[in-house]
């Protein structure tokens, strides 16, 4: 019987929608639209998930691991480009790929812990490179302090939507609390919550995994490298569509 429910490509194609409006800020400036990065991190969680799902279906991991470093390599050069030649360093903030090959290659060293790491000794060393490979990139890696959990939760509850969904809840409730400052009058400022503070927001992951069918979907041709190539042509595109606008 077809599993019911959306599929990894539409989850794809819902994250880059996302990320489409989280984009706004290269064309208009982020003075009008300051609530870009709620999007932004909906788009990163909802790719972070499907990148766990990914791990566990996908035919060659080597090759899916190669293909996010490469793409990390291309779209970092192309944002450093395309912000020395129109002026707007917000193209910076972009750069997903390389965020998602430490997700992924913590996946694989935990995974390898958990299936050939026969003696203890090995086991330990696999356990600290991976929490290793994990802080790191929640330090340094762009969104990494929102994807690398989501990729941690959805690689240890694989298929288990209601522990990922509880741990998505508990997550986003300490980042909200986290997330609220005041004002010099005392009250909160709820302005600063929406917009810079907004690391809560992965809560916004919660419906796509509750409805989400288990099936990858079209994952050929198109459908396979239209993130690769659409999500950083998007974000040059409006970096330099929004030089004009901006003068």
């Amino acid at each position: 019987m077809e599993k019911k429910g959306l599929t990894s490509f539409a989850l794809k194609i819902i994250g880059f929608c996302a990320m489409i409006l989280g984009s706004v800020p290269l064309v208009l400036g982020g003075e009008i639209f300051p609530y870009y990065r709620i999007f932004f991190r909906i788009s990163a969680v909802l790719f972070a998930f499907v990148l766990t799902e990914g791990f566990y279906h996908t035919s060659s991991r080597i090759k899916y691991l190669v293909r996010l470093l490469i793409a990390g390599v291309v779209m970092y050069a192309g944002n450093h480009l395309v912000a020395y030649l129109t002026g707007n360093n917000l193209p910076l903030e972009y750069g997903m790929f390389l965020t998602l090959a430490a997700g992924f290659g913590a996946m694989w060293v935990f995974n390898w812990v958990r299936e050939d790491g026969y003696s203890l000794e090995s086991r330990m060393i696999g356990i600290t490179a991976g929490a290793v490979l994990s802080i790191l990139a929640m330090m340094f890696a762009e969104s990494g302090f929102c994807v690398i959990p989501v990729v941690l939760i959805g690689f240890f509850f694989h298929g288990k939507k209601l522990w990922i969904s509880l741990l998505l809840i508990a997550i986003s409730a300490v980042l909200a609390f986290n997330s609220i400052a005041y004002t010099p009058s005392g009250a909160i400022d709820w302005n600063l919550f929406f917009t810079e503070n907004c690391d809560w927001s992965i809560i916004g992951l919660l419906p796509f995994v509750l409805f989400y069918g288990g099936r990858s979907g079209p994952n050929r041709g198109f459908a396979k490298w239209f993130f690769y190539a659409c999500y950083p042509l998007c974000v040059w595109t409006c970096a330099v569509v929004g030089m004009y606008f901006t003068r």
